[in-house]
């Protein structure tokens, strides 16, 4: 079981990476096009809350590429290739709490990945598009990334946004099934033979810009910053 309260002033290295397996003093997808270089300073605790923070600032990888952005994120995976994930499970119950910004190009996301350090199979449980704050994204991406990933749009009810205060996410994961909650209302139920039946990580990051959200415009405001309370994993397996 991972209780995780960020109680401490630390980010508790026994559990989390503040980069993928990829590292090298910074990460970012590259496959999507993404305009942040995730470096470990975006990444913070306060007053029991695990910051995640982009800004609007000039950095460079390794290879002296520049971005446009820095950000922050976290992960329970491997901390390199060749070492084993710091904490995955086959099967459980995931909870997240957590507070999301809004804004054109931001793109907050909680999701799952094979401790194998294989790119799929992949379940989201949450992706936000900034610029539509209302909708919660889910999705699986299958073990063969050429068959088509299944998802599911739930817009929020009552004309609120998921950027409005806080709210918890969570997974029911069991052979075959995935259950999808937001605020302990289930929202998608995905049964599936697709379903990962291997043991799998947490991935918690806000991106920026790529193919996906688009460009950050001049009504993002930045610093933006995705908040979150606690992590909660009961692993049936």
């Amino acid at each position: 079981m991972l209780d995780e309260r960020f109680d401490e002033n630390t980010l508790d290295e026994s559990i989390w990476n503040r980069c993928h397996w990829w590292d090298k003093g910074g990460c970012t997808i590259a496959t999507n096009n993404e305009l942040e270089w995730y470096m470990p300073e975006q990444a913070k605790i306060a007053n029991g809350i695990l910051n995640l923070t982009a800004e609007d600032r000039r950095v460079y990888d390794s290879e002296g590429k520049p971005f446009d952005y820095a950000s922050g994120m976290v992960t329970t995976g491997p901390p390199a290739y060749d070492k084993p994930a710091k904490f995955a499970f086959t099967y459980g119950k995931v909870e997240v709490r957590l507070k999301m910004p809004a804004g054109r190009g931001l793109w907050p996301a909680i999701w799952m990945l094979p401790a194998s350090t294989e790119p799929v199979p992949e379940v989201d449980l949450l992706e936000l598009l900034g610029h539509k704050p209302g909708i919660l994204r889910m999705r699986m991406h299958p073990k063969n990334d050429a068959e088509r990933s299944l998802g599911h749009k739930y817009a929020v009810p009552g004309g609120y946004t998921l950027t409005d205060g806080w709210h918890t996410v969570g997974l029911d994961w069991t052979p075959g099934r995935l259950k999808f909650f937001l605020d302990g209302k289930q929202v998608w139920q995905l049964d599936d033979e697709r379903v990962p039946d291997e043991p799998m990580y947490l991935v918690m990051n806000l991106a920026v810009g790529g193919d996906f959200p688009g460009n950050p415009d001049e009504s993002t405001v930045f610093p933006a910053t995705m908040s979150i309370d606690h992590v909660r994993i009961l692993k049936n397996d």
